[in-house]
């Protein structure tokens, strides 16, 4: 959690609180209401800024009110039934209490009871009233809207319609011979295997069909997607997330296994959803819905992306990097990473995000995902690590490949995390001749300039996040010192 550096919807950090004053106790409360209407919850570390760097201050006196057998009857006074999970950990000599907060069973949290206290100032102050239902936008908890209405209803369908996956895995499986279910499932006909399973059997049945490398069934599941993307679309952007998301789990599965033409089939499925936004004269199709299909499909890629890096799949970094669809914007964009996130920035989708962004996004997707993090779990500091340095090398990738250091040609959203995340990137691609010659098409000279004006262009970019400072790195150093163009230097 402290890693992450920046607070998101389902994460805040906080400076060490007294529970046993009714003051922070109700604002604390009001945190808690507002992450049980996130579909997954959310966690709050207390003890913290809001960088993420632990502070002094949570004495064991005020840590005490942070067991959960304290904790829990002290939110029951304004919650009902809050399920929570608490600990307090020792980090860099101080006490930090970390809260999981369980997402409300319908929903969303109504609070029962009103909350007012009266402030250091002798003022009374009322933050919340009995019915009051509060949401996070963005980092914030603030009362609902209607425009929340309508998303939490969607999120209540949704999980319904995961419980139904589930049960539609058994029922698919009731139907072939008497075994073990993953058997039965891939006993059944091609045409009786969808999308529509539950998450984790979906990934033991790929699992298994790549193993016994079943052309047919993992075909007609790929070819399937680019008609029910097109249906979706416009109609259940909810259903579109889940389709995008089992495509990755595909993909995923296929770079963890070594199976290469998967991946390339799955890419290759990524990109053709992509291009449905584009009309037939390959411009543009008019609407907020498009620019969340890119940007959904980008956050997949960016998560694919960082499991390669992991895996040194180097054919499938420069695979998932240097993507241009047929279509008229790419003419100035040099690949599908930088129009993404150009377009979502202008469509103010990361208004609410400033200091979170494309790669927590993605940190997001892995850890909804199982098979986006195979080798790890996905809060060690390895998987956002791989995320900065899939960022580097796809910057690198798409300068190479159109041989210019345009700004059309990337962004340097690694640049909101510290250095030493992305700075292995920079020293794999200058020593390794291997990695470079897949990864970098071009001489000594571009690197060393590309290299050094991406490094330049996020140290602007980090120190308005405190994030990336520059390249510390001798053999860095080195190749630009030794290939710079001189005007450059």
């Amino acid at each position: 959690m402290l890693a992450e550096q920046c607070e998101q919807a389902a994460l805040d950090y906080k400076q060490p609180l007294d529970l046993g004053e009714r003051g922070e106790l109700i604002e604390f409360a009001k945190d808690v209401a507002a992450m049980r209407s996130n579909p997954t919850g959310g966690y709050i570390v207390v003890g913290a800024d809001d960088r993420g760097d632990v502070v002094a201050g949570l004495t064991p006196g005020l840590a005490a009110h942070f067991d959960e057998a304290t904790l829990r009857p002290k939110l029951g006074k304004f919650l009902t039934s809050p399920e929570i999970h608490a600990a307090c950990h020792e980090i860099d000599g101080h006490t930090v209490a970390l809260v999981y907060v369980a997402p409300a069973p319908n929903g969303w949290c109504v609070i029962h009871t009103t909350g007012e206290y009266t402030d250091t100032k002798g003022r009374d102050k009322t933050v919340f009233r009995a019915g009051d239902v509060f949401v996070r936008h963005g980092t914030s908890s603030e009362r609902w809207n209607d425009t929340d209405v309508d998303r939490l209803l969607t999120q209540a369908i949704t999980q319904r319609k995961d419980a139904w996956r589930r049960e539609l895995a058994s029922d698919l499986a009731a139907q072939a011979t008497t075994g073990a279910t993953l058997r039965n499932l891939t006993n059944l006909p091609a045409a009786s295997l969808s999308w529509d399973i539950d998450a984790a059997t979906f990934e033991d049945l790929v699992t298994e069909l790549l193993r016994r490398d079943d052309d047919v069934a993992l075909g007609r599941l790929l070819s399937r997607a680019g008609n029910d993307v097109a249906g979706l679309l416009d109609t259940d952007p909810d259903e579109l997330r889940r389709l995008l998301d089992r495509i990755s789990t595909i993909a995923a599965l296929a770079i963890d296994h070594d199976r290469t033409r998967w991946v390339d089939r799955s890419v290759t499925t990524l990109l053709s959803a992509y291009e449905l936004g584009f009309d037939n004269e390959s411009s543009p199709r008019d609407g907020a819905a498009v620019v969340w299909l890119w940007l959904d499909i980008i956050t997949q890629v960016y998560a694919l992306g960082a499991l390669a890096v992991r895996r040194s799949a180097w054919t499938t970094v420069r695979l998932l990097a240097d993507r241009r669809p047929d279509a008229e914007p790419f003419n100035h964009y040099g690949s599908w990473l930088r129009h993404a996130v150009t377009t979502a920035a202008r469509a103010s989708i990361f208004d609410n995000e400033a200091t979170a962004g494309l790669l927590a996004r993605a940190h997001n997707i892995i850890r909804a995902n199982p098979a986006l993090h195979p080798d790890r779990p996905a809060e060690q500091p390895a998987i956002l690590n791989s995320l900065c340095q899939f960022d580097v090398y796809g910057a690198l990738v798409v300068i190479g490949a159109r041989g210019t250091i345009d700004s059309a040609n990337f962004y340097t959203n690694f640049a909101r995390y510290y250095s030493a995340r992305s700075a292995p990137a920079f020293e794999t691609i200058v020593s390794d001749p291997a990695v470079r010659n897949i990864l970098f098409v071009g001489d000594d000279q571009l690197l060393a300039d590309a290299i050094r004006e991406i490094a330049s262009l996020a140290s602007h970019e980090g120190w308005k996040f405190n994030g990336f400072t520059g390249l510390d790195s001798p053999a860095v150093a080195a190749f630009i010192a030794a290939h710079v163009t001189p005007d450059r230097g």
